[in-house]
């Protein structure tokens, strides 16, 4: 077993997007041993327009809608952004703004994994993510 393991959800608070620095929640697709290793994350967002996906696999929307209470943290429908990878090393993880929460079970992140079109993200992240379900 890695030391960090994919399905590792965790709040980055002072991920940065367009807007400038704002907490924002992930969640792991890959293993690390090693400080410099790679984990492959995804963002979870709230997704405020249910009438366009449905739960669980969106393929075609590069989107996977978990339903609330699937995290304690998780109070709303939240859509897993998978059209975009976020990259982190694991020595991140020991940083003051990154908070480890809950971990995914192996079913769901699975689910994901088989969600992802590989044509969205980087031919690197994807074999990333395949090595840590092997």
């Amino acid at each position: 077993m890695a030391d960090f393991n994919k399905g590792q959800t965790f709040l980055d608070k002072s991920a940065t997007n367009q807007q400038g620095t704002k907490p924002k929640y992930f969640i792991a697709l890959s293993d690390a041993d090693y400080d410099d290793d790679t984990i492959i994350c995804f963002v979870m967002n709230t997704e405020h327009r249910m009438a366009q996906y449905n739960w669980l696999c969106n393929k075609d929307k590069q989107r996977f809608i978990i339903k609330p209470q699937t995290f304690t943290f998780i109070t709303v429908p939240t859509s897993i952004i998978l059209s975009k990878e976020a990259y982190y090393r694991y020595s991140e993880m020991y940083k003051p703004n990154i908070k480890l929460l809950e971990m995914a079970d192996d079913t769901l992140i699975r689910q994901i994994k088989n969600c992802i079109d590989w044509n969205y993200i980087s031919v690197k992240a994807a074999n990333i993510i395949k090595q840590s379900f092997k």
